[in-house]
């Protein structure tokens, strides 16, 4: 087999990552999926907080 051939093959081979870029991958993903739910989270609690008060009896604590 020519050399040009044994580099060409080399150049289409897809490298798995390691275990450590897999994990670091990860936790960025987990990073950022908890920042998306603090910030919805806290949005949703905003629009609460300007929302009239419940009318006393109606809560559902009673």
């Amino acid at each position: 087999m020519p050399v040009s051939e044994k580099s060409s093959e080399r150049k289409h081979r897809i490298s798995a990552p390691g275990e450590n870029t897999l994990l670091a991958t990860i936790a960025i993903c987990v990073v950022i999926f908890h920042i998306l739910a603090a910030t919805m989270l806290t949005s949703i609690r905003q629009s609460d907080a300007g929302a009239p008060p419940e009318p006393p009896g109606l809560s559902s604590g009673d």
